[in-house]
């Protein structure tokens, strides 16, 4: 695949992100954005998603030369490309409407791969060792030559920070890129502060109410924790994690009755376990709920209509076969 050729044939380029768009989703669609337009300087590219996450909002805000991002597009576009996802259910049923013909759609990722993408693009730049898209998006730049200015830096850095929980989940890759980015001049701290913020009232209330309705469950040594929710899956599996659980599983079914599951695990439990929360629970739990699943080791999620109780109690069950298919002792249930 040649990338510079295919992005110098499009005039009218539309960057797609998931939904609930976190700062590594947006910070790697505004990048690409202007690594585009670096190769094509009469392009004119629209950038889409349902819907932006609070801190992405408060990063959107913060940026000299504000771009707008749509919750849909109208305009008829020659080449789409999906950032930050590989699955069309992440998009929202709305946004993903607009996925027609994988000819002319571009997946760059760093999340494992959906059996399904071939239905969804023909070209695709998926790395999952890497430890966010940003990171893929600045080999782009390496790839194709092309200089990165210090605002564009810094959205790259601002990415990685976000997905790698401040290099907590780094490796000598992402470590060096960061060095490179500060060298082009992204600052840091000014990162890092752009990042910070306090939970909302009702984020603060479903991560309480995640701790109160919690199901507890150990398998050898590991604290294995279910919760249900009605939002802030993600967040509420975080909090989880730091009240003292391995592996976090919270589940919630929208206004729509959209269900939604989110997990995450302490990456002590991956490295003692190999256990793959994207590869090993979402992905099964998805075909339970209706709907797909995936993502990291660490972190995954999956998105559906149906089934929210018997996909917590189900996600149990995946984590002790995973843990007896990879041979890691379990001393008994307790």
């Amino acid at each position: 695949m040649n990338l510079k050729r295919i992005l110098s044939n499009s005039s009218n380029l539309l960057i797609i992100g998931h939904q609930n768009a976190d700062p590594d989703a947006v910070c790697s669609m505004l990048a690409l954005r202007s690594l585009y337009l670096k190769i094509r300087p009469n392009g004119e590219p629209t950038l889409v998603c349902a819907d932006v996450s609070r801190l992405s909002n408060k990063v959107l805000s913060l940026l000299e030369s504000p771009v707008e991002i749509s919750d849909f597009s109208e305009k008829s576009h020659d080449l789409i490309v999906l950032l930050d996802t590989n699955s069309k259910l992440q998009l929202g049923s709305r946004v993903s409407t607009l996925l027609k013909e994988p000819a002319r759609t571009l997946v760059i990722d760093h999340h494992e791969e959906n059996p399904d993408i071939g239905s969804i693009a023909e070209h695709t730049i998926i790395d999952t060792q890497a430890t966010s898209t940003c990171e893929i998006v600045f080999e782009l730049f390496q790839d194709l030559n092309l200089e990165i200015d210090a605002a564009t830096a810094n959205l790259l850095l601002i990415g990685m920070i976000f997905d790698t929980r401040r290099f907590f989940y780094s490796n000598k890759d992402s470590l060096e890129i960061a060095l490179k980015l500060i060298a082009a001049g992204a600052d840091y701290q000014a990162c890092v502060n752009s990042l910070i913020i306090r939970p909302d009232r009702s984020e603060r209330i479903a991560r309480l109410k995640a701790a109160g309705r919690l199901n507890l469950q150990t398998i050898g040594d590991w604290i294995i924790v279910t919760t249900k929710v009605k939002a802030f899956e993600a967040s509420a599996c975080r909090g989880l994690l730091d009240l003292g659980a391995d592996v976090a599983i919270a589940g919630g079914v929208t206004a729509n009755d959209e269900v939604r599951i989110s997990s995450r695990s302490t990456r002590d439990f991956y490295t003692r376990t190999n256990v793959n929360l994207g590869t090993d629970v979402m992905e099964p739990l998805g075909e339970l709920i209706g709907g797909e699943g995936g993502g990291h080791a660490n972190a995954a999620g999956a998105n559906g209509t149906r089934n929210r109780d018997e996909a917590l109690e189900r996600s149990v069950e995946l984590i002790r076969a995973a843990l007896e298919k990879n041979q890691k002792p379990i001393e008994g249930d307790r």
